[in-house]
Formats: structure tokens, C-alpha cells, sequence
């Protein structure tokens, strides 16, 4: 471990990086699988005091500041006006492949099936569908996964120009295919044998990787290559008058 990492533990504890944050909860009692990411491990906060009351999944990605509760403490009220006290404690069971969008806070006595996304500031209580896209406070289905997934593929085409527009405009000359490793199913297909090492990062992720392999061998992109690609941009520019 290196200086910078041992002061960073040193004064953040447990919450310094999202091993040592999971390794805490699961020596506490939380039943956590395996791929599990914490974006933001010292500003994400998951309830320490009913970690038995836990349960993540495996391929979990918690991207920023979120909140986990398993209690709910507003009985506060209850016991100060009537002297009874009330208890609110209740477990939160997060399924297989799950995204906690930024600022998410997941309220006590919450299940949230496979395979769904959750939008950023969503307040989420209750139980909530797998395949499916939830956002808002009080957090919403939205969607199911399946027509996310289709949106998401339709939009890449423009979403990857608006990118390279963008970056041509702040730096004067076009982004290096690197850059594009969100984007580039867009232009690769067939030989995978020479990628760029920023696409094979984006292969493995999420514990996929073979999957991703099979479905970029056997996938059509709109363009034979990246020049080709870059070609269109530069047409569409112009069009545009850019």
C-alpha cells in the first residue's frame, strides 16, 4: 500500500475506498454479493446500525453520494409526545445487476428486483420491479428495461457526434478512437484481435466480458471503421453549417 492510500485509510477509515467500505459491512452482518461498486465510498451512506437487515446483490453499481436506511428514526416524534416507543426497522434487499443513479436514497423496508436502474435523486421505498427503470421522489417505473435498452441503442449515433462536436470545438482537431469507448459498437465488429485497450476495459466490465466479446463479433456496425465514422461527423458538420 502505497503513502497517498495509507493516509487516505487513516483518516477516512472504513469508508476510504469501496473494498474497505464493503469489507466493514460484511464483517458487521450485510449479506453482499460480488461486482459490488461504490462510486463515491466516503459520501455514500449505508446504515451501519441494522447491517443484518442488508442485502445486496452481485453486479451492484452505487455511483454517488446514496443512502441506505433500515430505520427510520422519525418515531422520535411519537415517543416525545406519547412516551411510546415505536419502532421503524425494516431490511432492504437490493437484487442482481443494479444501478443507483447519484443521490439515490433507498428508504427502510425497500426490495428492488434484477436487472434495474435507478434514477439520480430518487427517494425509493417499497417494492420495485425487476427489468425496469425507476425515477423520481417518490421513485416511479418509468420503463421497462427491455425498451430502455432500445432507446439507449438508438441514441447512440447522435450522442457519440455530439461528442465528437464538442470536443473538435474545445481542442480544434478530433478525438482519438480511445475516447470513444462508449461508442464503439458504433464502428467495431467482426476482428477484435487489435482493440484499443479502453475498449476492453469497457468489455469487462460489470463481470460480462465474454458476452460482450460474442455480441461484438457477430455485431453490424453503421460504420467499417472509425475513419469512416469520423467522416460522417465531419458530413454532418457541414450540414450543419458547425
Amino acid at each position: 500500500m502505497g503513502i497517498k492510500e495509507k493516509i487516505k485509510n487513516r483518516f477516512l477509515g472504513y469508508k476510504a475506498t469501496s473494498e474497505s467500505y464493503l469489507k466493514k459491512l460484511r464483517d458487521s452482518g450485510a449479506i453482499i454479493g460480488e461486482n459490488v461498486v461504490l462510486f463515491r465510498p466516503y459520501n455514500t451512506s449505508i446504515d451501519t446500525q441494522n447491517p443484518h437487515l442488508i442485502t445486496i446483490g452481485n453486479h451492484v453499481m452505487i455511483t454517488g453520494p446514496a443512502t441506505i436506511l433500515t430505520h427510520d428514526y422519525s418515531w422520535s416524534v411519537l415517543k416525545n409526545k406519547y412516551g411510546y416507543v415505536a419502532g421503524n426497522q425494516k431490511p432492504v434487499k437490493i437484487g442482481n445487476n443494479v444501478f443507483i443513479g447519484w443521490g439515490a436514497t433507498i428508504l427502510a423496508g425497500t426490495t428492488i428486483g434484477d436487472n434495474t436502474v435507478i434514477g439520480a435523486n430518487s427517494v425509493v421505498h417499497g417494492k420495485l420491479e425487476g427489468d425496469s427503470v425507476y425515477a423520481g421522489n417518490p421513485a416511479k417505473r418509468i420503463m421497462g428495461i427491455d425498451e430502455y435498452y432500445k432507446k439507449r441503442v438508438e441514441k447512440q449515433l447522435d450522442e457519440a457526434y455530439e461528442v465528437v462536436r464538442e470536443y473538435k470545438k474545445r481542442k480544434g482537431s478530433y478525438p482519438p478512437q480511445e475516447l470513444m469507448d462508449e461508442y464503439f459498437f458504433l464502428f467495431t465488429g467482426g476482428d477484435i484481435d487489435n482493440l484499443p485497450d479502453a475498449f476492453v476495459t469497457k468489455l469487462r466490465l460489470a463481470g460480462t466480458y465474454d458476452e460482450s466479446v460474442e455480441l461484438l463479433k457477430s455485431n453490424k456496425p453503421r460504420f467499417k471503421d472509425f475513419g469512416e465514422f469520423l467522416d460522417y461527423c465531419r458530413e454532418r458538420e457541414s450540414q450543419e453549417g458547425e
